[in-house]
């Protein structure tokens, strides 16, 4: 399969984001059917993190984050970048540097099934948005 990034991609309704943000994971897994939970490991870096936003998906070869520079140019304020990998890796293939370049985009978060280095310093910028809450484009 030949690489593609997809630059007009639409967004979910905000309101419904809100709104699923606030319910929980566990909530809106029971409600979907108990379909699209993620794995026991997937766990935040801090236990206050938490998310209900547009995503914005990556396939990343293993130890290759190639496309999450590629999506951060697709990315915009209000967005979740989630990213895989063809197969299993703990290559750090996010840190402190990939998140400065997302919170400058406005980007709500990143949810990846791969190594992420730098936890330290991400916990204390409190990646992805801090204190200051970005607005989706429009609103």
């Amino acid at each position: 399969m030949k690489p593609a990034v997809y630059r007009n991609i639409k967004r979910a309704d905000a309101e419904v984001m809100k709104l699923l943000g606030e319910l929980g994971v566990a909530t809106v897994h029971e409600a979907q059917g108990r379909q699209g939970l993620m794995k026991p490991y997937m766990r935040p870096i801090y236990p206050t993190a938490k998310i209900g936003a547009p995503a914005i998906t990556v396939s990343c070869q293993p130890g290759d984050n190639l496309m999450i520079h590629a999506a951060v140019e697709v990315v915009q304020p209000g967005d979740v970048l989630v990213v895989t990998t063809t197969a299993e890796s703990t290559d750090g293939m996010f840190g402190d540097l990939l998140a400065s370049s997302l919170r400058a985009r406005g980007c709500a978060g990143l949810i990846i099934d791969a190594g992420v280095r730098d936890v330290t310093d991400l916990t204390a910028m409190e990646f992805p948005c801090g204190r200051k809450r970005f607005r989706r484009r429009g609103q």
